[in-house]
């Protein structure tokens, strides 16, 4: 408990050192405009379908921000409790490989998969010379991180989309969200003179196949920046719903990752098997993902009873009485509507209280709005049939990449 106590309270001191340091600021408020950046081209996208903009990307930003600093927390314990170091793991050719797997499909940029693929091609012909426990155990921390944070932020102001699957437009969510994330990791360093630093128990390192070649080999905390990513798209759950079954997948993959890798630094015939798993594994997340979304139903899709609200603008009338995404809006001053043109028409010519009939959950109830003019109403209605802007979404996993190139080929000869 003791040593565990002293390398915590040394971990802490390198944060502080850290964060306290110009050049690491700098650097990390530039992540930090890269991830404001990203969620302005979100709203934009949804602006430009919807006609609407939440105009909240800084919120969303400074959440995941704050988010990521709690991620990097709990994956740098976990680095350090599992002995990950960063030597010898082949950093750059990661960094290199996933850029260059990021130009046949933007979601490749993930260490899952170059990572795989760098240790299969190490086991293949001896290059480069990596240490694939570490590397697999590094990214299966970084995946499990994500799982949480997938969990924590992932349903925050999720983006509101039109799409077009299977012929249909149907409203939906898009859940892409991005997390800067400060770790401090392990890199070994050399060796120290007897007495110096802080001696570990016995049973650390979990990984036990460090490349030291004798006892005395030390380690430094040295601090490392990150960018986390999350994208996914739903129509048929909730958002909510969708985050949950999401992270509980990754989760559950970034933890058989990590057995594997624990197993692989003991025992070398698993080594193998974890480099296999690595993108494997994560292919098989997405696809379990689109296969749920494939076999249900869309959930926000306009209907003849009424006009179905897909999200709400904060701070508008709709929102401050309480309309929620999903209710069906059957009539506005006992006029019954059909589209969102006839609720903003009634709307603009409304003056004093305005009476709202809702279908919430089979269940008819009645609110009131004090219309104010000059004040939007803020709903943002699922797709009618008018609807003539939306994304359109295809399946994205590794077996429809390769039917497509099977097709191509096919073609060609």
């Amino acid at each position: 408990m003791e040593q565990t106590l002293a390398v915590l309270e040394m971990m802490g001191r390198v944060f502080v050192t850290t964060f306290t340091s110009p050049l690491f600021i700098l650097i990390y408020l530039g992540l930090f405009m890269i991830v404001a950046w990203q969620y302005r081209r979100l709203d934009k996208l949804s602006g430009r379908i919807l006609d609407n903009r939440r105009n909240s990307y800084w919120q969303a930003a400074l959440l995941s921000s704050f988010l990521g600093l709690l991620g990097g927390g709990l994956g740098s314990i976990l680095l350090v409790l599992l002995g990950i170091n960063l030597n010898n793991i082949g950093i750059s050719q990661l960094w290199l490989l996933a850029i260059l797997l990021m130009f046949i499909s933007p979601r490749f940029l993930c260490f899952a998969y170059a990572g795989g693929i760098l240790s299969l091609f190490s086991l293949l012909t001896g290059y480069p010379q990596i240490n694939i426990p570490h590397l697999m155990a590094l990214i299966a921390v970084l995946h499990m991180v994500e799982s949480l944070l997938i969990l924590l932020d992932g349903k925050f102001q999720p983006t509101p989309v039109y799409v077009k699957k299977s012929g249909i437009v149907q409203g939906g969510f898009n859940l892409q969200k991005f997390w800067p994330i400060p770790l401090i990791a392990l890199m070994g360093v050399g060796v120290l003179e007897p007495g110096t630093g802080v001696n570990m128990p016995d049973w650390w390192p979990l990984l036990k196949d460090y490349p030291a070649v004798t006892p005395d080999q030390t380690y430094a905390l040295l601090p490392v920046l990150a960018i986390l990513g999350y994208g996914e798209i739903t129509t048929t759950t909730t958002p909510a719903q969708r985050i949950r079954h999401s992270a509980g997948k990754l989760f559950a993959f970034s933890l058989i990752l990590l057995l594997l890798a624990l197993g692989a630094s003991r025992w070398e015939n698993l080594t193998l098997a974890a480099a296999l798993f690595s993108p494997l594994g994560h292919e098989l997340v997405i696809f379990l993902g689109q296969q749920e979304e494939r076999r249900k139903q869309p959930l926000y899709r306009q209907n003849e009873s009424g006009v179905m609200v897909l999200d709400l603008l904060p701070g508008r009338a709709a929102a401050r009485v309480g309309i929620k995404s999903q209710d069906i809006i059957l009539s506005m001053n006992a006029r019954k509507v059909r589209n969102l043109y006839d609720l903003e028409e009634e709307w603009g010519q409304s003056r004093g209280p305005v009476h709202l009939e809702i279908l919430r959950g089979g269940k008819r109830i009645v609110c009131q709005l004090d219309e104010s003019r000059g004040k939007e109403l803020g709903i943002i209605a699922v797709p009618d049939h008018y609807s003539r802007r939306y994304l359109l979404l295809q399946e994205d996993n590794i077996f429809e990449l390769l039917r497509r190139f099977w097709e191509k080929l096919k073609r060609l000869f």
